[in-house]
């Protein structure tokens, strides 16, 4: 595992849409950050809800107001053998959807948006995690929601502080690509930007 020191590591991760006031990311800060750049520590780690945020970001209302939410319960777990293969979920309750407005958070929870009487979790499902020379690690897995699976890769960021090992990462969701068909003129864009960072804890 090839580490390098971490004071202010470059990536640029704002949290415009996080509303979620329970967690607290005030960890233990008398250990070093160290910014791994390779592969992740072996071992099993589980996702600790009370230091991580699955947040969200859409365009809505003639492509120029943001909508800003995030989701309140979900869970994970991560598995990293010796030679750094990655096997892992991150499930996301769909009925938690909040982004501070009720009627609004009504009609993502109906049939046409998330529908979660039929589909109450979306599941996102790592597959391999590789070295991209630089300063991030290269995520491909697949986001399994309302009966439609995603393909997904994208950059994350991963920090060593302690025992505690965080994910950060940001992707964007082409919704109406896979056919979800939630995309409405003039009202909902066709794509969504997550924002998921993640404290995860050896399990």
């Amino acid at each position: 595992m090839k580490v390098s020191e971490h004071d202010e590591h470059a990536h640029d991760h704002d949290h415009d849409g996080h509303r979620h006031e329970g967690h607290d990311h005030d960890h233990d800060h008398d250990h070093d950050h160290v910014l791994i750049v390779d592969r992740l520590p072996a071992g099993d780690w589980t996702v600790d809800p009370e230091g991580s945020e699955v947040n969200f970001k859409a365009r809505a209302l003639f492509g120029v107001l943001p909508v800003n939410g995030y989701f309140g319960e979900f869970s994970g777990d991560l598995t990293v053998d010796a030679a750094g293969a990655v096997n892992g979920s991150l499930v996301v309750q769909t009925a938690t959807i909040e982004t501070g407005i009720a009627k609004r958070d009504a009609d993502l929870r109906s049939a046409a948006y998330l529908g979660v009487a039929d589909y109450p979790q979306l599941t996102f499902t790592a597959q391999k995690l590789e070295a991209s020379g630089e300063d991030h690690l290269n995520l491909t897995g697949s986001l399994e929601v309302h009966g439609t699976t995603i393909p997904l890769s994208f950059p994350v960021y991963a920090i060593l502080h302690g025992d505690h090992l965080h994910i950060e990462g940001r992707v964007k969701i082409d919704h109406q690509a896979a056919g979800l068909k939630w995309a409405k003129p003039g009202m909902v864009g066709k794509t969504v930007r997550a924002d998921v960072a993640l404290t995860l804890i050896q399990a």
